[in-house]
């Protein structure tokens, strides 16, 4: 892959915003970096480039929930067929990612944007009853990891899994965060082994924690002083039309 200090200033000053912006969405709402960052870099940069940038601040704003309260051994035990679900897809679909054409990544990655910001719009939960979480949990981990592996959107859809279990708050948070890390490093193993990241990129990936972090230490002082569904509702928005923006690049 190229060095990121070639892509020139303009596009390192848009991927630093993208970081900023997914950082700030995440201390706001506790979701939201790649699914903000990543969408917003790709305008400028190579998707599998984007993804390479993501890794180290995912993981490492991820791993602090992901123990935090206790519910870390609880939170493996029951949602451990869905981890194996994740990194199978995920391992299947990276493969894919280092032959896809660059234009159906485009219309891939607009379409799931659109989706979601459909969803997060209009808050929608689909309950999941418990006789079904044990054939749900693995598929859905499938899903999410054959997503997440052309687009690193894990979330998208093990979010909404995790949101039909009717999780309480800390519970929910935990689970979520988990997947992150455990599909985040999946993730940087199989890219490793299509050589879609090296060293350079990884350099890369560990600056950008720091406008990252930055986001999230502003998202979660602005937490205090904005009204959350609001803002939901505008980053909807956004994502929207984010979306439609990279479907239309997909179609010329």
């Amino acid at each position: 892959m190229t060095d990121f200090l070639d892509l020139g200033a303009a596009a390192l000053a848009a991927c630093v915003v993208a970081m900023l912006a997914g950082g700030t969405v995440k201390g706001v709402v506790g979701i939201g970096l790649p699914l903000v960052a990543l969408p917003v870099m790709a305008n400028f940069i190579p998707i599998p480039k984007a993804m390479a940038l993501l890794i180290l601040p995912s993981f490492a704003t991820s791993v602090w929930q992901s123990f935090h309260g206790g519910l870390f051994a609880p939170s493996v035990k029951r949602f451990w067929p869905l981890l194996v679900g994740i990194g199978a897809g995920t391992v299947i679909s990276v493969r894919m990612l280092a032959t896809f054409n660059v234009t159906v990544l485009y219309a891939i990655l607009g379409t799931i944007v659109a989706v979601f910001a459909l969803v997060l719009h209009r808050r929608l939960v689909f309950t999941v009853a418990p006789r079904v979480e044990p054939w749900l949990a693995p598929a859905a981990g499938v899903v999410s990891g054959l997503v997440g592996g052309l687009s690193m959107l894990f979330g998208t859809v093990y979010a909404m899994y995790f949101s039909g279990l009717r999780l309480g708050k800390e519970a929910l948070v935990a689970a979520i965060s988990l997947s992150n890390v455990w599909a985040t490093v999946v993730l940087a193993v199989a890219m490793a082994r299509y050589d879609l990241i090296g060293g350079t990129d990884l350099v890369a990936s560990l600056l950008a924690l720091v406008p990252a972090f930055g986001g999230v230490l502003l998202g979660t002082w602005l937490r205090r002083y904005i009204d959350e569904d609001r803002f939901r509702k505008t980053l909807a928005v956004v994502l929207f039309l984010i979306g439609l923006n990279l479907i239309r690049k997909a179609l010329g």
